[in-house]
């Protein structure tokens, strides 16, 4: 089974003053899929202005041989790693506990404890958390898991287990269930893949969506 986010959110017309469950139900799903239009791109946006960033800035500091850099039996090891910037309204900021270059393979680079956080405007914000991540430069490929959050001031919040992404194309894919929750209603899928060039979130295996009819604004 495969829901297409660019193909939901067709609302069945009605007579005026009329509007019967389905429509209430479409109009609601609609809504959802207006959401997720937003949510996903904020995902692929902080993921590459800030964990890209600083990949680069891990690297450049190592080059230099400078920063809070050390060696241990893991690697390459670079504490409190913190990157920040802004373009007009919009702000980053993301850390980690550790950065640990692996001696066995220089081109990957785990990250521990992470936490990006992204003002889009004075009204809103997000933010990502998630225990483990793995950045492996020759695949250039960025892996999250384990304890995965987004969470978005309008009132959501994706829960996933991992999520790849592709630093090259900007796609992103889960290999586990994801949820995405809300006063609104909630999406439970088995996998998740969002194509940051055509905009198309993809939910596949076992999708489920509820919405629930006295939330406000739906």
């Amino acid at each position: 089974m495969k829901a297409d986010v660019a193909d939901m959110d067709k609302v069945p017309a009605g007579k005026p003053g009329a509007e019967r469950p389905v429509q209430r139900a479409a109009r609601r799903h609609s809504r959802w899929v207006r959401v997720l239009r937003v949510l996903f791109p904020l995902l692929g946006l902080l993921i590459f202005a800030g964990m890209a960033g600083m990949i680069i800035l891990f690297n450049f500091l190592n080059s230099l041989g400078i920063g809070n850099i050390s060696f241990s039996a893991d690697g390459l090891v670079m504490d409190r790693p913190e990157l920040s910037g802004h373009d007009g309204e919009r702000s980053y900021k993301v850390s980690a506990v550790r950065a640990i270059q692996r001696l066995s393979d220089p081109r990957i680079i785990d990250l521990e404890t992470i936490e990006a956080n992204i003002v889009l405007n004075p009204e809103q914000d997000a933010k990502i958390t998630a225990s483990r991540g793995t950045y492996d430069n020759g695949a250039e490929t960025l892996l999250l898991y384990d304890g995965l959050q987004v969470t978005w001031s309008e009132g959501y919040t994706i829960d996933l287990a991992d999520v790849t992404v592709d630093l090259r194309s900007g796609a992103m894919k889960t290999s586990q269930p994801v949820e995405i929750k809300s006063e609104k209603g909630d999406i439970q899928a088995g996998q998740l893949t969002y194509d940051q060039k055509q905009g198309i979130v993809r939910f596949t295996d076992g999708i489920k969506m509820t919405l629930f009819p006295g939330a406000r604004g739906m």
